[in-house]
C-alpha cells in the first residue's frame, strides 16, 4: 500500500501516456532494475573510477554509465507506479540505491571539493533519506533529483579535471550549496517546520541568491557559471510561482519574486556586460541601459498584473532577454558588434507588448502542452552536452532556442499574412 504524494509540479498528460507505454513494453521488475544500479552499474562505474589509468575512454564510460543509471533510475520508478507495484520495500529500495554512486563520487571528489561541503551534502541526503522512509512529506523528487544528478555530474567532473577551461571548482561548490539549500527547505517542510505559505518566498529567496551569484560570477569573467545560476534562477523562478498558486503566499509574495527578477534578469546582465565590454564608459552606458530598460519593464508589469493574462507575457519575458545577454557574451566576446545587435533584439522582443508569448513557468507546473514539460531535464541535458561537445555549442543550442522563441510569434504571423 502507498501513500499518496503531492507534487509542485504537474505531470503533462502525454509524459504519462509515455509513460504508460513504456511500462507495458517492459516486462522487469523495478525491484531488478534498481538491482542492477546497485550490483552492476554502480561497481562497475566505481572500478573504472579507481582505475582509470586502464581505460582509454574513460570520459565516455564514466558518463554512459552516469546516464545509463539515471535512465534506470527514471525507468524503476514509473513502471512502479504504471504497473501499480509501488510497495514501500520497492520505494526505499530505489532510493537506496542511489546512495553508494553519491558516496562513490564523493569519496572521489574529496581534495578537489571541499570536505566540509561534500559531507554536508552527504548528510543531508541521508536526513532525506530518513524522512522519506518515515513521514509522509513530498520531496519533489524529479526536482530533487534533477538538481542532486547535476551536482554529482559537476563533481564528478571536477575530480577527473574534465573542461578545466570552463568549469572551475568553484562553480562545482556554488552549485553544492544551491543543493544543500533547496534540500534543507524540504527537510524542514516534511518536518512541518517551513509553513506551506512561506515556501514561495523561500524559493524566491534561493532565486535571488542565484542573481547575487551571477553578479559575483561575471565580476571575476567566468560568465559560464554566470549564466548557469540565470538558468537555475529560471527554474526556481517557476517553482516559487508554482508554489504561491498550490499553497499560498505571504503579502511580500509578489515583490519578494520581483525583486529577485530584477536582481537575476536586469542588474545580473547589466554588471555582466559592463565587466565583459571592459569595464569603461561605453561598457558602463550599455550595462547601465539594460539594466534600468529590464527594472522599467518589470516594474511596468507589476504594476498591471490585475489586467495582464496569467498564462502569457505581453513581450519576451526579462528571463529570456537575460539568457541572451549573458549568452551572447560567452559566444561573442571579441566581436563587441554582435554583443550590441544581441543586445538589441532582447529590448526590441520585451518591449512587443503586444506580441504574446507563452508563460513557460506556469505551463511547466500546469503541465499543458508538450513542449513545456521537462525544464530541468532540458537543463540538465545542457549541461551535460557541454561536457561532450564543449561549452560553446551548448551556448550556442540555448541562444538558439531562445532566439527561436522570441522570433517565433512574428514568424506565424507573417505566415499567416502571406498565406492570405
Amino acid at each position: 500500500m502507498t501513500n499518496e504524494r503531492k507534487s509542485l509540479v504537474h505531470k503533462p498528460s502525454f509524459i504519462n501516456t509515455i509513460e504508460t507505454n513504456i511500462a507495458k513494453h517492459f516486462s522487469w521488475h523495478p525491484n531488478i532494475l534498481s538491482s542492477i544500479k546497485l550490483f552492476i552499474l554502480t561497481p562497475v562505474f566505481g572500478y573504472i573510477l579507481f582505475h582509470s589509468e586502464k581505460f582509454i575512454q574513460v570520459k565516455a564510460l564514466l558518463i554512459g554509465l552516469f546516464l545509463l543509471f539515471c535512465l534506470f533510475d527514471y525507468l524503476d520508478g514509473i513502471i512502479a507506479r504504471e504497473k501499480g507495484l509501488e510497495t514501500k520495500f520497492g520505494r526505499l529500495f530505489d532510493r537506496f540505491t542511489d546512495y553508494p554512486l553519491l558516496l562513490l563520487i564523493s569519496w572521489y571528489a574529496i581534495g578537489e571539493i571541499p570536505t566540509y561541503l561534500i559531507a554536508t551534502k552527504v548528510i543531508i541526503d541521508l536526513l532525506l533519506f530518513v524522512q522519506y522512509a518515515f513521514t509522509q512529506g513530498t520531496t519533489e523528487n524529479r526536482i530533487r533529483t534533477t538538481i542532486s544528478y547535476t551536482v554529482l555530474l559537476g563533481m564528478l567532473a571536477a575530480s577527473q579535471k574534465w573542461g578545466e577551461a570552463w568549469l572551475k571548482v568553484e562553480y562545482v561548490e556554488w552549485l553544492l550549496y544551491l543543493n544543500i539549500l533547496f534540500s534543507f527547505i524540504v527537510i524542514l517542510y516534511n518536518a512541518k517546520i517551513l509553513q506551506k505559505r512561506f515556501i514561495a518566498d523561500t524559493i524566491s529567496g534561493v532565486n535571488l541568491l542565484c542573481g547575487l551569484g551571477s553578479i559575483y560570477f561575471a565580476y571575476h569573467d567566468q560568465l559560464p557559471m554566470s549564466l548557469l545560476l540565470l538558468i537555475l534562477g529560471g527554474l526556481f523562478d517557476g517553482l516559487d510561482g508554482a508554489a504561491a498558486r498550490k499553497w499560498g503566499g505571504t503579502r511580500w509574495g509578489v515583490y519578494s519574486d520581483d525583486v529577485a527578477d530584477g536582481v537575476n534578469y536586469g542588474i545580473a546582465p547589466g554588471f555582466a556586460l559592463y565587466f565583459a565590454l571592459g569595464s569603461d564608459i561605453v561598457a558602463l552606458s550599455v550595462g547601465l541601459f539594460y539594466t534600468l530598460f529590464t527594472l522599467s519593464r518589470l516594474v511596468y508589469f507589476t504594476l498591471n498584473k490585475d489586467d495582464a493574462d496569467p498564462a502569457y507575457f505581453s513581450g519576451v519575458p526579462s528571463t529570456a532577454g537575460g539568457l541572451i545577454v549573458l549568452s551572447s557574451l560567452i559566444l561573442f566576446a571579441d566581436t563587441p558588434v554582435l554583443v550590441g545587435l544581441m543586445v538589441g533584439i532582447a529590448a526590441i522582443q520585451m518591449i512587443s507588448f503586444d506580441t504574446h508569448y507563452k508563460h513557460l513557468g506556469r505551463a511547466f507546473s500546469e503541465g499543458k502542452k508538450r513542449y513545456k514539460f521537462g525544464l530541468p531535464l532540458y537543463s540538465l541535458l545542457l549541461i551535460i552536452g557541454a561536457f561532450i561537445w564543449g561549452i560553446n555549442i551548448s551556448v550556442a543550442l540555448l541562444l538558439t532556442l531562445i532566439l527561436a522563441y522570441g522570433f517565433m510569434p512574428f514568424y506565424l504571423h507573417f505566415k499567416e499574412i502571406l498565406a492570405k
